[in-house]
């Protein structure tokens, strides 16, 4: 295998777990790395310079590779457009750049003769995008259904076991899965990111990220994991990219959101910081897989694993038409939670009074939501809080009687409403 020499930007926690594993491939040359500040004390080992001028990488002719591990979306997307243009290939790991811009990039590297590589902007270290891409290529993929990002799986699993939200954050952030800003994880933008990048590979088309529905974890309460367990279910939060045709026209079904899984369920099990991810083909049926979806040594081994493929067949005449995705021009727009069908899971603290009952009945009643089962707790001191599970609901009825819930005179709190998990 002839030499590839490589130039990376960023050393952060995922750039640092590349180099030390490229120690072990002698026909990689890591020739240049460019951060932000060439002076940080750094406990990683690193034999090539470093440089905080992107340029020296960029403007580089021996360089046939950029690896961009540096995250965010401004000033990255630039770099890797003048990449391009410069005719390296492109190894990167970030989700937020190729889903706010991917049909852009994607179109400037086949008109360079380039391919972009991304196995590591999905999953970690699971080979979700290969498997779509190449292993799953005789198949047409109708839904991909997952837990997707790990830092909330933690805090979730962690709240599982009895602390409260609050706790768990504090835990994950101690332990390096959270951010000192958790947004980005605990409100559902790295999900909705990721969902994007799985429709184009598995439905050949992105999908806007601002027209991904997303509803956040900061609600959920241990009461509500309680709650969830003793009607048989584990509160997931569970990212969906599906597609269907209705009438001959394209429709994307694409959310995040917490989903009540069932406990037999293989998605329910899925613990800690993993990720757990079902992939649904017309061919093949229904494939899971689970394992580490973070991390600096399972981020960086979907990386270097782009690297080694990239690397194999560089020297190939037109060999990056064959790993350049189908992927449409035109990004997709997700559809309305309005339309979407699925049963529900409400908790409601109410005054504690006769006919409270049948009052939500008659509320659920005329907005077409089907009750399976109601059950009240903990009355004292002329409260209580009740529990309802609903059969299948269209989305817009189950606002609308939620909308007419907080208007009542005999609800104190509205706690939670969740979706309760169906499958595609």
């Amino acid at each position: 295998m002839a030499r590839v020499v490589l130039g990376m930007l960023g050393l952060g926690t995922v750039g640092s777990g590349v180099v030390e594993l490229l120690a072990k491939h002698r026909h990689v040359t890591l020739k240049k790395i460019a951060v932000k500040d060439i002076n940080k004390v750094r406990t990683t080992e690193f034999s090539c310079p470093l440089t905080t001028n992107v340029n020296d990488i960029i403007d580089d002719p021996e360089i046939e590779v950029l690896v961009e591990v540096m995250g965010g979306e401004n000033p990255t997307l630039s770099y890797l457009e003048q990449a391009i243009k410069k005719r390296k290939h492109i190894v990167t790991a970030n989700k937020e750049v190729l889903a706010k811009h991917g049909p852009h990039l994607f179109a400037l590297a086949k008109e360079h003769g380039v391919t972009i590589f991304f196995e590591a902007s999905v999953a970690g270290g699971v080979p979700l995008l290969s498997t779509i891409h190449k292993g799953l290529e005789a198949n047409e993929i109708s839904s991909i259904v997952g837990i997707l990002n790990g830092t909330t799986n933690f805090i979730l699993s962690s709240m599982e076991a009895g602390k409260s939200y609050e706790e768990a954050l504090a835990e994950a952030q101690a332990l390096g899965f959270a951010e000192a800003d958790p947004t980005a994880d605990v409100d559902g933008f790295d999900v909705a990111y990721k969902l994007s990048v799985l429709s184009a590979l598995a439905h050949r088309h992105f999908v806007k990220p601002e027209t991904i529905y997303r509803e956040g974890i900061r609600t959920i309460t241990k009461e509500d994991m309680a709650l969830a367990k003793e009607f048989g279910y584990r509160i997931k939060l569970l990212g969906t990219a599906g597609k269907r045709d209705e009438k001959g026209k394209e429709i994307f079904d694409v959310r995040v959101h917490p989903t009540l899984v069932p406990l037999e369920h293989p998605l329910a099990s899925v613990s800690g910081s993993n990720n757990g991810i079902l992939v649904k083909g017309h061919a093949v049926g229904e494939l899971t897989l689970i394992g580490p979806g973070a991390g600096k040594l399972p981020t960086a081994s979907a990386v270097v694993g782009d690297l080694m493929n990239l690397a194999g067949a560089l020297k190939l005449p037109d060999f990056a038409s064959y790993f350049q995705p189908v992927i449409e021009a035109s990004p997709a727009s997700a559809t309305p939670p309005d339309e979407w069908k699925c049963p529900f899971y409400l908790r409601l603290v109410v005054n504690d009074t006769p006919g409270v009952i049948g009052k939500l009945g008659t509320i659920f009643g005329a907005n077409d939501v089907s009750i399976a089962t109601i059950i009240q707790r903990d009355a004292q001191d002329k409260e209580a809080t009740i529990v309802i599970l609903t059969h299948d609901v269209l989305g817009r009825n189950m606002n609308q009687a939620i909308e007419e819930l907080k208007k009542s005179d005999f609800l104190k709190t509205f706690g939670n409403a969740f979706r309760i998990f169906r499958s595609a």
